[in-house]
C-alpha cells in the first residue's frame, strides 16, 4: 500500500495547481497526484478553446469574477515566464441589433465594477480593430483577453510539479473509498488528506465522501470549425452579446495561439461523460480531423 500526506485525484490544471500550492506550503509533505489517463490534461484541461478570459461577464463581487480576473493576470505572467506562446489579440463583443444594447451596457458595467479593463467603442472603431467585423452602432473591446495552447500550459505545469518534488502517477484510476483508504486500479493508497479535482467525475468521488448530494455533472460537448485561411486573417476574438440568463457565451470566432481562426462551439448534451465524438467513448485526446469535402477541420473539446 502506498502512503502520502496529500493525495490529489485528477491531473488537469486544477489538480496540478493545487498539488503545487500544497507542496509550496508544506515542503516536508509527500504529495501524490493520480491521473487515470496515460497523460495529464486528457480531458477538459486539454480540450478547451484556450481563451484566457478577462472576467467581465460575471456578476460584480462574485467569486467567479474575482477568480477569472486573478487567473487572467497570473496565467498571463506564468506563460510569459515559461515562454509559452500567448496571443494577446483581445476580444470584440458585438451587437446584432438594438435589443442587444442594454446587455452590452450591462457587460460594461460589470467589467468596470470588477476592475477589468474594458472599452466601449463605436462601430467605426470596432472595424479599425477587425475590418471584417459587423456590429450594431457600438461594441466592447477587451484588451486583456488572449489565447494560449491549453496542452502547453498543462505540460509546463506538470514539469514544474515533478521538479518541485510532487509524485505524479498516471494510469491510476480512482475506484472508491475503502476503510479510509483510496482504492485504485493499482492498489490502495493511505492518504492523510484527499483532494478531489477529478473533473467530469468529481461529483461521483464527492458522493463517496458525503458531499454532492444535490449536485450532478451534466456533460455537454462543443464542436469548432477551423478556417483554412492563413494566420492573421482575423485579428481578434469576436463574440456576440450573450443572453445573460444562460451560461453559454454564444457561437463566436476564436483566434488560436498561432493566429488561426475557428468558429463555434455548438452546445450538445453528451450521451455520457467522455462522449467526445459521435457515439464513441474516447478517453484519450482525439485528433482534429478534416471534415468531408472541405478544407476545414473539426475539433472537439
Amino acid at each position: 500500500m502506498q502512503t502520502c500526506d496529500f493525495l490529489v485525484i485528477g491531473g488537469g490544471v486544477i489538480g496540478l495547481s493545487i498539488a503545487r500550492e500544497i507542496r509550496k506550503r508544506r515542503t516536508d509533505a509527500r504529495v501524490l497526484l493520480i491521473e487515470k489517463e496515460p497523460s495529464c490534461g486528457a480531458h477538459a484541461s486539454g480540450r478547451n478553446s484556450g481563451v484566457l478570459h478577462a472576467g467581465f461577464y460575471y456578476s460584480p463581487d462574485s467569486l467567479k469574477a474575482k477568480f477569472t480576473r486573478l487567473g487572467n493576470e497570473r496565467l498571463t505572467t506564468y506563460c510569459e515566464e515559461k515562454h509559452i506562446p500567448l496571443n494577446k489579440c483581445g476580444k470584440l463583443v458585438v451587437a446584432k441589433d438594438a435589443a442587444d444594447l442594454p446587455s452590452l451596457d450591462e457587460l460594461l458595467r460589470r467589467g468596470h465594477a470588477n476592475g477589468i479593463e474594458l472599452q466601449a467603442i463605436t462601430e467605426t472603431e470596432a472595424k479599425s480593430i477587425e475590418p471584417r467585423v459587423k456590429t450594431y452602432q457600438r461594441a466592447l473591446f477587451s484588451p486583456r483577453t488572449s489565447t494560449v495552447s491549453p496542452l502547453q500550459v498543462v505540460n509546463a505545469m506538470q514539469q514544474d510539479a515533478v521538479r518541485e518534488g510532487i509524485h505524479i502517477q498516471c494510469g491510476t484510476a480512482y475506484r472508491g473509498r475503502d476503510n479510509g483508504n483510496v482504492r485504485t486500479n493499482r492498489g490502495s493508497i493511505d492518504a492523510g488528506y484527499v483532494v478531489n479535482s477529478a473533473g467530469l467525475y468529481a461529483d461521483k468521488i464527492a458522493m463517496d465522501y458525503g458531499f454532492s448530494e444535490k449536485y450532478r455533472i451534466l456533460p455537454f460537448k462543443g464542436l469548432y470549425l477551423y478556417s483554412d485561411e492563413p494566420s492573421g486573417s482575423i485579428r481578434t476574438n469576436i463574440y456576440p452579446v450573450p443572453d445573460l440568463r444562460n451560461p453559454f457565451l454564444g457561437v463566436h470566432f476564436t483566434i488560436t495561439a498561432d493566429g488561426k481562426a475557428k468558429i463555434g462551439p455548438t452546445a450538445i448534451p453528451a450521451l455520457w461523460r467522455e462522449n467526445y465524438e459521435g457515439l464513441g467513448n474516447a478517453p484519450c485526446r482525439s485528433k482534429a480531423r478534416r471534415s468531408t469535402g472541405t478544407e476545414n477541420r473539426r475539433s472537439i473539446f
